[in-house]
């Protein structure tokens, strides 16, 4: 519909049956202000209030409660708020389950139109507490530089903290019930929440916003948040992780990859001194199968041809691998095409472009973003990829993603963003074939479960304690993903650093490195044993990939004990046991088929002395662990066993 649409209010009392046929709507009707307050009730403590919110595209008014008259009807499972404006018709509706509730909006009208967005959720939380300025807001990292746990006193003075994907909330420790929110993979559109806080409390809202080249249609459908106020954080995460079946997965891969020592000046000559030296030494060459060429292979990002450091082309990359015994893996970024690129200057057709038919910016400062939805972009895909699996590829590293759900405009006007991510992998799968293993690197897990084989987690590692913190920021959200959406992929196992290598210089050069008050990318001084001992840890908590990221030649015997405590993938994701307790979760719980596992975080940079409760942990205390690092035996008293920890080391704890 082209025109603003104008609403008076007038009941429409046949859209239950038209929506449903009828088969759920129920004689007994009540006010609706009724509903909301037991909706509100139900959620749990400290809910007042419950609302949404619509907006059309042609229509400069915002549409809400007053704006509609009402019906409400239960079927057992379900409440259905049924409300009626002129030719519009809405369905708001709470899906009881694991004691929250899924809450969705649905807007129909006779006549096709457009709707930019529905914030199907607004809730206001203001629990009884003394303080609600200290309770702690997570993120799950849509802006990297703006993900974990911030206090609600911190929102304003952190705008890029105030707005985040996937799920959010408010806890005030890892024991009491908070307010939870999150959102149903998996997702076809752009949804958002965003907190304030005022005199009232806290204000979430959830929104799903419609693509800008979404074609009319008479049905609009948002996103369905799940919302709970009577968990912990723990615990809520756990029942809304629920939402996705656990699926049996393949062992976690093992592999070297050339990233994080080479970056982009990797060479073949880099290449074959790594593998040579894995397969002199015994361990890593029982464990890596897989060597991954990363970036700095190709000329330009849209012309993904071999630059001058590999003579002999991919094809001789391949043959060098092979010989070795390992399986070729190789990096891309398919949606990202340099603006100098041919691919670029030439082939305008096979690019996003916005409002005007221009090519739209990559969020990669000097790239366009390839439009997969769109034939010719659908053809570069397949031709990429059909290539490289022909010449014998089997590992596929896909990266620099998040263009395709930040645009507005699809060549396919029926898709929505995720639709275009998934069907980019659809592409990809069918030219690499089930024999492959592809990796998504920034692929959002809302996309939904099986797009890829294995998914990152978070940010780029680096042997810089600010980066282990930085991992474990997304960790603590995210853990559950594996063996529900992919195998976890945390990012390479480094452990080069001031006391595990032969060499002084162990990095490519720091622009920041002098810099008096740096970024937080690749701040602070190289790994001391016991960070990257910390590390390596996290990388076996994750559960998935190991991917060696060192020089191998240039590790000292130190490092090789680091990586041989944690090499073979445990398979099994931990879980944070205090999650809101502090800024970053420090107690780590892994059951794995063989044995228990808690791994407890010294965060700070002070010497720490911490007495471990199992009961108070929720745990049966067993009668003796050991320290996987130290290899010590400690008896355990009353329940109790004491770990000292240097600043930012970890202690393992292991028993049967």
């Amino acid at each position: 519909m082209g025109r603003a649409l104008s609403f008076p209010h007038r009941r429409d009392p046949g859209f239950g049956s038209r929506l449903a046929s009828g088969a759920w709507l129920s004689t007994v009707t009540t006010p609706l202000n009724a509903e909301r307050l037991h909706i509100s009730e139900a959620v749990g403590e400290g809910v007042h209030d419950l609302s949404f919110q619509l907006r059309l595209k042609d229509d400069e008014r915002n549409y809400s409660l007053t704006d509609f008259d009402w019906t409400v009807a239960h079927d057992g499972a379900a409440l259905h708020c049924l409300g009626s404006s002129g030719p519009l018709r809405i369905a708001w509706t709470f899906t009881s389950e694991r004691e929250g509730y899924w809450v969705q909006l649905v807007v129909e009208c006779d006549e096709p139109f457009h709707c930019a967005e529905i914030t199907n959720l607004i809730v206001t939380y203001a629990p009884q507490t003394a303080d609600l300025t200290e309770w702690w807001v997570p993120n799950f990292g849509e802006s990297i530089d703006h993900v974990g746990l911030f206090r609600v006193r911190e929102l304003s003075n952190t705008p890029g903290a105030r707005i985040d994907k996937v799920l959010r909330g408010a806890f005030q420790d890892e024991a009491r019930p908070g307010l939870f929110l999150g959102t149903r993979f998996p997702q076809t559109h752009a949804h958002w929440y965003s907190v304030s806080h005022d005199a009232a409390g806290l204000k979430f809202t959830s929104t799903t916003k419609f693509a800008a080249s979404a074609a009319p249609r008479t049905r609009w459908e948002s996103e369905q948040t799940w919302v709970c106020a009577n968990k912990s954080a723990r615990d809520a995460l756990d029942a809304y992780a629920g939402h996705l079946p656990r699926r049996t997965l393949p062992r976690p891969p093992v592999g070297w990859n050339s990233w994080d020592y080479y970056f982009s000046s990797i060479s073949l000559e880099d290449l074959i001194e790594n593998m040579d030296a894995i397969r002199r030494h015994p361990l890593l060459s029982a464990h890596v199968k897989i060597i991954v060429l990363d970036m700095g292979w190709e000329h330009l990002w849209g012309e993904w041809e071999p630059n001058y450091r590999f003579p002999g082309g991919l094809e001789r990359v391949v043959r060098e691998i092979r010989q070795r015994g390992f399986i070729p893996g190789i990096w891309t970024a398919p949606i990202q095409v340099h603006a100098h690129s041919k691919t670029g200057l030439r082939r305008p057709e096979l690019l996003l472009k916005n409002q005007h038919g221009d090519p739209i910016a990559s969020h990669v400062q000097g790239h366009y973003v390839l439009d997969p939805t769109s034939p010719n972009g659908e053809a570069f895909v397949r031709n990429l990829f059909t290539r490289l699996y022909m010449l014998g590829f089997r590992f596929f590293k896909i990266d620099f993603l998040n263009d395709l759900c930040i645009n507005q405009r699809l060549h396919r006007a029926d898709f929505g963003p995720y639709d275009a991510m998934r069907r980019l992998f659809e592409i990809v799968r069918e030219c690499v074939t089930e024999d492959s293993h592809i990796l998504g690197c920034s692929l959002p897990p809302e996309a939904g479960a099986g797009v890829a084989d294995s998914g990152r987690i978070g940010i780029d590692i680096h042997n810089q304690w600010t980066h282990v913190e930085w991992v474990c920021d997304y960790l603590q959200w995210s853990y559950w993903l594996h063996g529900r959406v992919w195998i976890n992929d945390p990012d390479f196992l480094v452990v080069r650093g001031r006391d595990t290598s032969l060499e002084p210089v162990i990095n490519v050069t720091n622009p920041n490195a002098h810099h008096p008050n740096p970024p937080r990318w690749r701040r602070g001084p190289e790994f001391t044993l016991d960070e990257a001992r910390t590390w390596a840890s996290i990388v076996a908590m994750a559960g998935g990939n190991v991917f060696l990221g060192d020089r191998i030649t240039q590790l000292n015997e130190a490092a090789y004990d680091v990586i041989g405590e944690v090499i073979k993938p445990t398979g099994v994701a931990a879980q944070p046991l205090d999650l809101c307790a502090a800024r970053r979760a420090s107690l780590w719980f892994q059951s794995l088929p063989n044995e228990h596992r808690l791994t407890v975080i010294n965060w700070s940079d002070v010497p720490l002395k911490r007495v471990i409760n199992f009961a108070a942990l929720g745990l049966a205390a067993p009668t003796r662990v050991v320290e996987m690092w130290s290899r010590q035996t400690h008896e355990v008293r009353d329940g109790c066993v004491t770990v000292e920890l240097p600043p930012h080391a970890c202690a393992v704890l292991r028993w049967q």
